[in-house]
């Protein structure tokens, strides 16, 4: 972008008569005219603090940068208050269903007596045993199979299990369960499910323990208070939130994917396999050197857009604290020149609007910042993009004012 066209873009947007007084304007917070073309007014002013011919604009804009970004790069997104995939979450009744299931395969029928043989015939009719299990030991899944050292395990819980498999299961939960765990230091107290471990430290007289409570609470219930005590330890949603972490970014992009599909733009939806990898390959992109330190890239590389000429790919990026977006920034910022082709970031929840890490992935994403609440302006960019030749006007253009020069962020920088 030449720098003419820079300025004239932030005099239009602020409706200043002068570059000084429009940076002034903005670097104020004062009101500007809505709604805001925010990747063209980032490239505006990182060209400006690339080319001022003053030290002081220079400074300004890059000053302006970071207000410009706390201010409107915020996602009302908060994973911590909203919850998806809901209809996975085991009911009740499922896992009621579950344990009476172990507990009428064992010698006395109840849990107290509860073997391998009883979990390897209950897992037979019922495939939540494990997963019953598995909560009963106060395990996330991720936990149990890190504690299973002789025997892989499946990656579903509810898929069809091996007797080796589960023996190796069950030998964790149960040590779990009557306690035969231990900590590495003498300050701790190995973890347990809270049921299980405040008794043992308040040494409570006539508490039932191991299996025999765990019984004793499936047969007459759980108080209101031990619950109480659970969430307050364990918070609540916590384990199903962090299972579930990547629907966040896939209902994102599945809305992304919506928008391009009513604007025809081509596209694919990638993933973290080796025809995703393939595809990025034969469009001139370097998959090798965006995955080289693993597959945490701060944010998931999630739409390729391919169209003759045109490669542009697009991630979208979680951070529900501001300790995570530093975290992601820190990666997700050497994503578009790791990658080799032009990117944009979807960025989500409210920890992006928390630190000035925000504001410096707009210098490699070239301003291309967006949110889901942005995301169709995203779209539409895209879409003029790849069809150059209509007139296509950019979302969140002030009411249609135009400056001197048409500025489009997707192009790239120059």
């Amino acid at each position: 972008m030449e720098l003419q066209d820079a300025e004239a873009y932030v005099r239009t947007v602020t409706g200043r008569r002068s570059t000084k007084d429009a940076l002034a304007w903005l670097g104020e917070e004062r009101a500007v005219s809505r709604p805001i073309d925010l990747p063209n007014l980032l490239a505006s002013l990182l060209t400006i603090e690339d080319q001022a011919l003053t030290a002081d604009a220079q400074g300004q804009a890059g000053r302006v940068i970071r207000q410009v970004c706390r201010a409107e790069v915020v996602s009302g997104l908060d994973p911590s208050q909203e919850l998806l995939a809901l209809d996975e979450v085991l009911r009740p009744a499922q896992y009621r269903a579950a344990l009476d299931a172990l507990a009428a395969r064992t010698a006395t029928r109840t849990l107290a007596s509860v073997t391998l043989a009883a979990v390897i015939a209950a897992q037979e009719d019922d495939r939540n045993v494990v997963t019953a299990l598995c909560a009963a030991a106060g395990l996330s899944y991720r936990d149990l199979r890190a504690r299973v050292h002789d025997a892989s395990v499946p990656t579903d819980l509810r898929r069809k299990w091996k007797n080796d498999q589960l023996k190796a299961v069950f030998e964790v939960v149960d040590a779990v369960i009557t306690g035969r765990v231990t900590a590495s230091s003498p300050a701790a107290e190995p973890a347990r499910p809270v049921e299980h471990l405040l008794p043992d430290i308040d040494d409570e007289p006539g508490r039932q323990r191991g299996w025999e409570l765990v019984e004793q609470m499936r047969v007459h219930g759980v108080p209101y208070e031990l619950l109480l005590t659970q969430r307050a330890v364990g918070s609540a949603w916590v384990a199903h939130r962090s299972s579930k972490a990547k629907h966040v970014q896939a209902a994102v992009t599945t809305t992304l994917c919506k928008l391009l599909d009513e604007r025809s733009v081509p596209y694919h939806r990638l993933a973290m396999n080796a025809a995703s990898r393939e595809l990025l390959t034969q469009v001139g992109a370097n998959p090798a050197a965006a995955a080289k330190d693993g597959r945490n890239e701060g944010g998931q590389l999630a739409v390729l857009v391919h169209a003759g000429t045109v490669t542009h790919a697009v991630a979208v990026s979680v951070a529900r604290d501001g300790g995570t977006a530093r975290k992601s920034g820190a990666r997700l910022g050497t994503l578009p020149s790791r990658l080799g082709i032009p990117c944009s970031v979807v960025l989500v929840g409210p920890g992006w609007a928390e630190r000035n890490t925000t504001a410096e992935l707009a210098r490699p994403f070239y301003g291309r910042m967006y949110t889901e609440r942005t995301v169709t302006a995203l779209a539409d960019a895209l879409h003029a993009l790849v069809t150059p030749d209509e007139s296509v006007t950019s979302a969140g253009q002030n009411g249609g004012a135009q400056p001197a020069a048409s500025v489009d962020p997707l192009e790239g920088h120059s």
